[in-house]
């Protein structure tokens, strides 16, 4: 079951975590900043547990907590996301150690109400970057940066997302929990424990977004929408500028989520007094290829580096201001239309980051005569070849045509072939002009088609006699998806 901590945890949790019933604990506070936290034995789970049987909240600590009113200064504008692959255990193995202490430091991997050793997150890759982005636009509006670069010995808050609650004294029930004190727990590390549900995007950044905010003195409330409730619906959440009751059974229900002497929150005007709005900076865009008001042909590369420290979303790219293709992932690079007009035409690549804010870059450029040889190409950029009477990027550029791939998305062309148990970057060509630059043949793809590929004959997704192969071998089944890709793009421009 998820249970979601609030004011602190049960008896029978209380018992991994120190002894019960000191007069220290009951006010909130350790006798000894060198002994483990200690709870009263009227700790209690608060609220009834979420729709997937899991519970997010928090633990009262007593810990010295800022309060920090409209227009003042928060400890740190820093939320490390961290998801302890870069970390190893006290045995070696990869995960975050968490030391037990009396108060937090995120710098030093102490926790006032953990410790243990962490397992990295079991997702992919692909999982974790979306999981970052979708708590930067939670945390958008307001003037906080969202970074998975550890900050090292600057101060900052972190959430730690990554293995399971038993690795550092919790139960299978706890989806998530975070020191509380009702105000800013500086320093402060919170947890959420997401290799439960590694490949769950809403369900990681509700959780983490909710603890995090614990950690800056916010409490649960009753608006289904807002990361601080316990309501599973909307599975999309983000904080909402719209007062709602306390509370995660009702209002002020049960009566210890009030105790911090408010009945109604305000999720984002809380954060928006604590952190200010954000400023944010547009993607920074240089588009590389081609040269501003240099002579291209129809079909020309068009490409660029876009980078943003929230995290680039999207990548579009236009001709005199009508979009041609988009792209999430780099390399950014496009073919423009082969059917555009001779004369000058506009090229401009619109980014947009994880947050929203967008950026732009426009050159002019002159669509001329179609390319005949290598040499023709040299004046739109380095390292241009002509295939087919179009320049494309050679060996020498990343995804450029015969470098070497393991998927399609890795190449520019957006085609990646295998012959001979060796992948490469390929372009479609015509076999019967055979017009691919030197040191490369057009050979076919056993489908009516040719691929440009380095040096040799033969050809690529047919049988060993040369004929076409009904039954594709795993480097054209590779080319098949790659095709794919390159005619989904096309549509989705």
């Amino acid at each position: 079951m998820k249970k979601h901590f609030a004011l602190a945890v049960t008896v029978a949790l209380a018992s991994t975590l120190g002894a019960v019933g000191t007069a220290a604990a009951q006010a909130g506070g350790v006798s000894d900043p060198d002994e483990p936290i200690v709870f009263t034995e009227a700790s209690e789970v608060i609220g009834a547990a979420a729709a997937d049987g899991r519970v997010r909240g928090f633990i009262y600590t007593g810990e010295p907590a800022d309060v920090v009113i409209a227009g003042g200064t928060p400890g740190s504008r820093i939320l490390y996301l961290n998801n302890c692959k870069g970390e190893t255990t006290s045995t070696g193995a990869a995960g975050c150690r968490v030391t037990r202490g009396g108060s937090n430091n995120s710098t030093t991997n102490t926790s006032s109400i953990a410790g243990g050793n962490l397992a990295a997150y079991t997702g992919s890759d692909t999982t974790w970057n979306s999981i970052v982005n979708c708590v930067r636009q939670t945390y958008a509006p307001f003037g906080i940066t969202i970074t998975t670069t550890n900050p090292g010995t600057a101060p900052h808050y972190e959430a730690m997302a990554a293995g399971t609650p038993t690795q550092v004294g919790f139960s299978n029930g706890v989806a998530g929990v975070a020191p509380f004190s009702c105000g800013i727990i500086n320093n402060a590390i919170t947890f959420s424990f997401l290799n439960l549900n590694p490949s769950d995007v809403n369900d990681a950044c509700w959780t983490i977004a909710q603890e995090s905010a614990h950690a800056f003195g916010l409490s649960h409330e009753m608006l289904a929408a807002d990361p601080m409730t316990y309501i599973s619906n909307p599975p999309s959440k983000r904080f909402q500028n719209q007062s709602a009751c306390i509370g995660t059974q009702g209002c002020c229900q049960p009566q210890q989520e009030c105790q911090c002497g408010q009945t109604m929150q305000n999720s984002y005007q809380r954060l928006l007094d604590i952190f200010g709005p954000s400023n944010p900076t547009p993607p920074t865009i240089v588009i590389e290829t081609p040269l501003a008001n240099s002579q291209v042909t129809p079909g020309f590369v068009v490409r660029a580096t876009v980078t943003d420290d929230q995290g680039v979303d999207n990548v579009q790219l236009l001709i005199d201001g009508a979009a041609i293709a988009t792209l999430q992932s780099p390399p950014f690079a496009f073919n423009a239309p082969p059917t555009l007009t001779m004369g000058t035409h506009m090229v401009t690549i619109r980014a947009y980051d994880s947050n929203g804010s967008e950026g732009t870059a426009t050159i002019s450029v002159i669509v001329g005569d179609p390319c005949n040889d290598n040499d023709d190409c040299s004046a739109q950029g380095a390292d241009l070849v002509c295939v087919d009477g179009r320049c494309v990027p050679g060996a020498n550029t990343p995804g450029g045509l015969g470098s070497t791939c393991n998927a399609p998305t890795e190449c520019i062309s957006g085609l990646c072939a295998t012959k001979d148990d060796e992948n490469r970057c390929v372009e479609s060509c015509d076999i019967a002009a055979d017009a691919c630059p030197d040191g490369f043949d057009c050979l076919s793809n056993g489908a009516g088609g040719g691929l440009c590929w380095p040096g040799g004959g033969g050809c690529l997704g047919c049988s060993t006699d040369g004929s076409p192969e009904p039954t594709l071998p795993i480097g054209a089944g590779l080319l098949l998806a790659a095709v794919l890709v390159r005619r989904r793009r096309r549509n989705r421009a």
